[in-house]
Parts: structure tokens; C-alpha cells; sequence
């Protein structure tokens, strides 16, 4: 089954989510980019620089560096898997063209919209937050992204006053909250009024959500 969607420059997508994963010339330079940072997390370092292409040549050509490539493309290969499970729409916001790790790490932004419905944003996380912002309203969102070696969840709402606060043993929070911020809102009986609890967040927009 195909889904179509029409990026903002008016290009037309398929995306079959019965094909198995190709990795496309700008999924070449993801997986690089996830590469690269692997590289810096193992050595435990930060560089004070950006290296010229001739530095970053020397290092990436390297035997011993394909080891970082092969688990940046497993890593890779298993967040699109987890888009074609999902089946939904993908949109694919470009790149700015500015390489480097702050504000650029790749993400999966899952949206549930009231709009919409729900569909995938890949990119990478400055460009996929601008874009949502820039773009729609009514929504919620799982963003999925790599970062110090790690897969990192985060959940949002389009209202900058309300957060999604996931349940949590340690801050004895026993279901996820959607409610609004302490800063936004310090009168607790009114705080305890508008905030919604979930054993699991749902999939999709709720008539609840219109009420914030």
C-alpha cells in the first residue's frame, strides 16, 4: 500500500511500506553524520574545531572506522523500520546545509494531529521543529532521535504552556499527565482541573485536547 504526501516545495512521495529499506544519498549522509558522532562519544571527547574535509578524510577512511559506520547504519535502518511499521504518511524536511551536532541530531517526529491525522516529520531536529511549528496547530508529538549513544523519546504538545509529563517512578508518577506547566498555571486546584492522566497515551487527537 502506498501513501502519497506533497512536500511544501510541491514534490509528490510515495512511500510503500511493504519495501525493504533503501538507504537514499541523503540517508548515506545521515548515517554519516551518526557515525561521526559515535566516533567522538567512544573516544569520550568533543573537538574545539570543526576539521577540514582533508582532517575528517584521514579519520573516516580508516579500516578500524568502519566498525562506527556499521552501527550507525543498524541504527539507522531500525528507526525507518520503525516509520514503516507505524504506516503512516512521511514527510521529509530538508536539511538547512549546515552540518554538526548542536540542534542537528537525526530525528523521527511522530505527529498525532486534529487536522492531519498522523504522519511521520524525518529530519533532523531543528528543521523538524520549525517546520511543525511553522506549518500546523492542534497536535501532539513523539519526538525520536539519537544522542550519546542512546535512543531518546520526547513527548510534546503544540501549546508551549502544556507539557506531556510520562510516568515515572522516581517523580512518583504513576500515569502520564498532559496538564499545563507550574509556571503557567500555580493555583493547584486548577492545575489538578485540567490535567488528563493515561495509563497510554492514545495514537490520535482527542476532544479532551481541545479544552487546553
Amino acid at each position: 500500500m502506498e501513501d502519497k504526501i506533497t512536500t511544501e516545495g510541491g514534490e509528490a512521495m510515495f512511500y510503500d511500506s511493504s519495501l525493504a529499506i533503501k538507504i537514499t544519498k541523503t540517508g548515506c549522509e545521515i548515517i554519516e553524520d551518526i557515525a561521526w558522532q559515535m566516533f567522538l562519544d567512544g573516544l569520550g571527547i568533543r573537538l574545539s574545531r570543526k576539521l577540514t574535509s582533508e582532517e575528517m578524510g584521514k579519520i573516516t577512511s580508516d579500516e578500524s572506522y568502519e566498525y562506527y559506520r556499521q552501527k550507525a547504519t543498524k541504527l539507522y535502518e531500525k528507526k525507518q523500520r520503525a516509520v514503516l511499521n507505524k504506516k503512516y504518511p512521511v514527510i521529509d524536511v530538508p536539511a538547512s546545509g549546515n552540518r554538526g551536532w548542536s540542534g542537528g541530531a537525526y530525528c523521527l517526529c511522530f505527529v498525532y494531529s486534529k487536522y492531519k491525522g498522523n504522519f511521520v516529520l524525518r529530519g533532523y531536529i531543528k528543521e523538524v521543529e520549525e517546520y511543525l511549528k511553522k506549518n500546523y496547530t492542534h497536535y501532539f508529538y513523539n519526538k525520536s532521535l539519537w544522542h550519546h549513544s542512546q535512543n531518546r523519546d520526547i513527548w510534546g504538545f503544540w501549546k508551549k504552556d502544556i507539557g506531556i509529563f510520562t510516568a515515572s517512578l522516581k517523580k512518583k508518577r504513576k500515569k502520564t499527565q498532559i496538564r499545563p506547566y507550574y509556571e503557567y498555571e500555580i493555583d493547584e486546584a486548577n492545575l489538578k482541573a485540567k490535567t488528563f492522566e493515561f495509563k497510554r497515551l492514545p495514537k490520535r487527537w482527542i476532544p479532551e485536547f481541545d479544552k487546553f
